[in-house]
């Protein structure tokens, strides 16, 4: 749901920014087909840009192989002490993800979608009903049709619907002859297709623009169309007529009259003359544009610049990304000797990244000095794991052991199953060390967790009150033995 919520934003800012660039430099333009077709095409880029997603390559921990023979313990197997793991203030859920806002709102938006889709096929089947029913006649190969409900003096696909006995007098046949030319250039489908646009659509004020910019642009392009066969003036006399003939027609009766505000743009547009070929190079003002929008939302966001240095494997070396939790203004625990979380995770971090930089892994700090960084910045760096190490904090002074959680992430379960797969092996060759550990547990409680895009973990290290202010050696190197053994596995 999260990434049809992206699809709607991404696809509606899309047709707001193009329908803008049309008015602004196309509307004017005498270009009539052009620009029918140009809003049609900008409509259906709209919806398509959106979907179109080129990733950045980051490395996958587990093949295929390393899959098929790794064996992993069962919970029964490891022997876990059942010791508390404490979630931390920084990566309480906030409201946003609480109460999963993004969500409700694609499911409403999905909802209202369905529904005007379901009334567009509804009244359209309808319509077709009611056409089949009604005797025609032919006329010049076109099927005509007597006035039913509404519908007068306008055509529907291959029908023309008009009062058959006004064929043979002059205002007749103009009016049939305006019809036949809508037929002829294939209108109908364009209104059938911006209908089925305004239901995906449905909160975007500006496809219901575009829907009136179409009609206006059919009408223009049926009155130039027309007045070629019978005169400008001519033509003209004939629409003002009929203007003072009905005034009390009904909205949906006659698409020659729409309002009398159109007639007068309309014999304003018949009588001027057409833009320069010229002026057709304006559409050449799209392409940046068009462009712009695709790397725009058409890239799925790299890590920043300050994250550079998290390159993709050289040479076969992993590339372990290392999060000192907190850092800054978040100090996150404090023991009773007064040393604060993020000092400790901090010196932990780099104790264990010199472990691992001997046995020829890559190590990146998410930061590598006492700075606050946004939970999303850091769970966005890549490589071939991310190992977030946090403390807990226990009044009674015992010794904790080690706790891991990995992430529940029901819209990347391949992470997520690489993730457990970790967690499960860093588990047995914790044991192996001599240390004591926690099962693993699933969390969507932790933000690093659920915005991570490589198998990631958070690990608790245990209690801070039984620690000093530096960290022993020799439990830091067990740790990244174990944790070195599970990567290379």
């Amino acid at each position: 749901m999260n990434n049809l919520f992206s699809y709607s934003i991404e696809a509606n800012i899309s047709l707001l920014i193009l329908v803008s660039l049309f008015v602004l430099a196309f509307r004017q333009l005498s270009f009539f087909r052009w620009n029918r077709l140009l809003l049609i095409a900008l409509v259906s880029f709209c919806t398509l840009v959106p979907l179109l997603k080129f990733k950045t390559d980051y490395v996958k921990l587990i093949d295929s192989k390393t899959n098929s023979n790794q064996e992993i313990q069962s919970p029964e197997q490891l022997g876990y002490s059942n010791a508390p793991f404490l979630i931390e203030p920084e990566e309480q859920l906030n409201l946003w993800d609480r109460i999963e806002l993004k969500k409700i709102l694609a499911y409403a938006y999905l909802l209202i979608v369905i529904f005007f889709l379901t009334r567009l096929v509804y009244r359209s089947l309808k319509l077709v009903c009611c056409l089949k029913k009604i005797d025609f006649q032919e006329h010049q190969g076109i099927k005509v049709i007597p006035p039913f409900n509404r519908f007068n003096n306008c055509s529907i696909f291959h029908y023309i619907i008009m009062d058959k006995s006004a064929l043979e007098n002059p205002e007749g046949k103009l009016i049939f002859a305006h019809e036949a030319q809508h037929i002829l250039k294939g209108h109908a489908w364009d209104k059938l297709y911006i209908e089925l646009m305004c239901c995906i659509f449905w909160i975007n004020p500006a496809i219901y623009w575009v829907r009136k910019e179409l009609h206006r642009l059919h009408e223009f392009q049926v009155d130039i169309a027309v007045a070629e066969c019978y005169g400008k003036t001519d033509y003209a006399s004939f629409l003002l007529n009929m203007t003072q003939q009905n005034q009390q027609l009904d909205y949906m009766q006659s698409r020659i009259l729409k309002n009398q505000n159109e007639l007068v743009e309309r014999i304003d547009r018949l009588m001027r003359n057409l833009s320069p070929r010229t002026k057709g190079y304006q559409y050449l003002l799209f392409v940046p544009c068009i462009f712009v929008l695709i790397v725009s939302f058409s890239f799925i966001n790299p890590p920043k610049e300050k994250i550079s240095a998290t390159s993709a494997v050289k040479n076969g070396i992993k590339t372990i990304v290392l999060d000192p939790g907190h850092g800054g203004k978040d100090s996150g625990a404090t023991n009773s000797k007064g040393l604060k979380e993020k000092d400790l995770t901090l010196q932990a971090c780099k104790m264990i990244q010199n472990e691992l930089e001997k046995e020829g892994f890559q190590v990146v700090l998410t930061h590598s000095k006492d700075e606050f960084m946004m939970l999303k910045d850091r769970a966005a760096f890549t490589g071939d794991a991310l190992i977030s190490i946090h403390f807990d904090i226990d009044p009674s002074n015992a010794k904790q052991p080690i706790g891991l959680r990995y992430p529940k992430a029901a819209e990347l379960p391949k992470i997520q199953n690489q993730s457990r797969e970790l967690a499960f092996r860093l588990t047995t060759n914790l044991k192996n060390q001599g240390l004591s550990t926690q099962k693993p547990v699933e969390s969507h409680s932790h933000a690093i967790l659920r915005g991570a895009k490589i198998p990631a973990l958070i690990v608790s290290l245990g209690n801070m009150n039984t620690f000093s202010n530096t960290l022993d050696p020799q439990f830091i190197s067990a740790f990244t033995q174990a944790l070195k053994t599970s990567l290379s596995e």
